[in-house]
């Protein structure tokens, strides 16, 4: 019995110093260290920008009277330009007519039934843009005008912009450079008769006569350029006048059948309102085997292949008139207003006369070549801002 006792005893014992020994606490083993708890970060992706802000799409239609490369140039640019913007986010519908009225009234409409968020038309003639104005006022949508002046309707500032050049000013520089020539004898070749450039081409050609004091027959200016008498004064004599809607064909026939009525004596020079017409004047000159540099050619509109011309002596004149910078303004014009900020409405780009004695010290903005504008534009070559004062306030509106 006492055994028993005694083996009862270490039994218990045993069982105590168990439960004390498991009541300690447990080394930390040497490959488990210690951490102390911290907050959690976020995963952060080290290719992730700033958060991207979403851009509104918008609709653009474009209508352009005719195939003219002037108006695809302003176009394309216009969507180069957007298109290299991470701001917009821009599709532009561009509609091409055949030079009436009734497709720019139509384009306009079919704009508007489609909800088009802005409308741009280079217009037939003025007349049928403030037809087009008063629709996308009354269905709320913003009409820019370009290429062409439409200041002369009554509801011209209810458009939401103008971008177009001073076609009296480069009529201007003609006339001048005419003048100092002693040009006295002119064929004008003239635009699209009713869209407003042609005839302030016409205009500004003759009153750098007028304004010189010389004698053109005892008519203003604007009489002459509006009537458009064969004949003149002393000092200015228009032996023929024709339109050969700003292309090169129609211009090419006109001057040859000229070339035949007039003979090679019966004119001095000849005003040809853009380059394209200029290409078929300088055809028909030189397939009647004579030399276009022993006239004096003048030209508005400066593409790319006029400074060849005019540097080589083919042409006496021209003027830098770039379709890019034009569509560049429009696309300057037209963000503003989507982004509600402040802009200037009706502009002039600013013009640059060049001729064969001083073209190797002008600046010359590309007309044609988009990819070469945008790199001058990207490297600071061009003055292309809106807001610089070389772009001038249209006066008209």
């Amino acid at each position: 019995m006492k055994m028993k006792k005694i083996a009862v005893l270490l039994l218990s014992l045993i069982m105590v110093l168990g439960i004390v020994v498991g009541c300690q606490p447990s080394e930390p083993k040497p490959t488990d260290p210690v951490v102390a708890p911290t907050e959690s970060a976020p995963v952060v992706d080290p290719t992730e920008g700033p958060p991207a802000v979403e851009v509104e799409k918008k609709s653009i239609g474009f209508y352009m009277d005719a195939a003219d490369d002037y108006y695809k140039v302003a176009g394309n640019t216009l969507i180069a330009l957007a298109d290299l913007d991470p701001e917009v986010d821009w599709e532009v519908n561009i509609v091409v007519g055949q030079s009436t009225a009734a497709e720019q009234l139509n384009a306009v409409d079919d704009f508007i039934i489609s909800g088009y968020d802005a409308i741009i038309v280079i217009q037939n003639n003025a007349n049928t843009t403030s037809e087009c104005i008063a629709k996308a006022k009354d269905a709320g949508i913003p009409y820019f005008g370009a290429a062409h002046d439409f200041s002369s309707v009554d509801n011209a500032t209810d458009a939401a912009g103008s971008v177009g050049y001073n076609f009296v000013q480069s009529g201007i520089y003609a006339g001048e450079d005419a003048l100092a020539r002693g040009i006295k004898k002119v064929i004008m070749i003239e635009g699209v008769l009713g869209q407003g450039s042609a005839g302030a081409q016409s205009l500004g050609f003759i009153q750098a006569y007028e304004d010189a004091g010389k004698d053109i027959g005892g008519m203003t200016a604007v009489e002459f350029a509006t009537d458009k008498p064969q004949g003149g004064g002393e000092d200015l004599e228009m032996v023929a006048w024709a339109s050969g809607n700003w292309m090169a064909d129609p211009a090419k026939k006109i001057m040859t059948d000229l070339l035949v009525s007039l003979g090679p004596d019966g004119w001095d020079g000849a005003y040809v309102q853009n380059d394209e017409m200029m290409e078929g004047v300088i055809q028909a000159i030189e397939e009647a085997g004579l030399d276009p540099s022993d006239y004096w050619l003048g030209a508005s509109n400066g593409k790319e292949k006029a400074w060849d011309w005019v540097a080589n002596g083919t042409t006496t004149m021209d003027v830098s008139q770039s379709a890019a910078l034009e569509g560049e303004a429009l696309y300057q014009q037209i963000k503003a207003y989507f982004k509600g900020e402040e802009y200037r409405k009706y502009i002039h780009p600013y013009l640059t006369p060049f001729n064969t004695e001083d073209i190797a010290e002008k600046t010359l903005v590309p007309f044609s070549d988009i990819d070469e504008y945008i790199s001058q534009r990207s490297s600071g070559k061009l003055v292309y801002d809106i807001n610089d004062p070389k772009f001038l306030d249209n006066e008209g509106y």
